[in-house]
């Protein structure tokens, strides 16, 4: 899946602004919901955010608490600005 880049430009904004650690990935395999959901009716603006993992899916996973901290710390912080202006922005891309 490509991320919406209406959105995902407005998640790094909010992180650059509050000096949140990120950095780009890309999943060779496997997906998310994101993948599905982004493809529905005439597009949903999508991207994942993940946290950094070893061993995933098993009993030993293991995440850096930094990592999931920062990842919460922005999730909290792009819910509270996605309010109905950047909202309205990214449904003009859509159309």
């Amino acid at each position: 899946m490509v991320s919406h880049k209406g959105l995902r430009d407005f998640v790094v904004q909010t992180a650059d602004e509050l000096n949140i650690p990120y950095q780009y990935d890309s999943m060779p395999g496997g997906g998310t919901d994101a993948g599905g959901i982004h493809l529905t009716g005439h597009g949903v603006p999508s991207l994942s955010i993940g946290i950094p993992s070893r061993y995933i899916h098993t009993h030993a996973a293991m995440i850096h608490r930094d990592d999931y901290e920062n990842a919460v710390k922005l999730l909290t912080e792009v819910i509270k600005r996605l309010d109905q202006k950047p909202l309205n922005r990214l449904r003009t891309v859509l159309k």
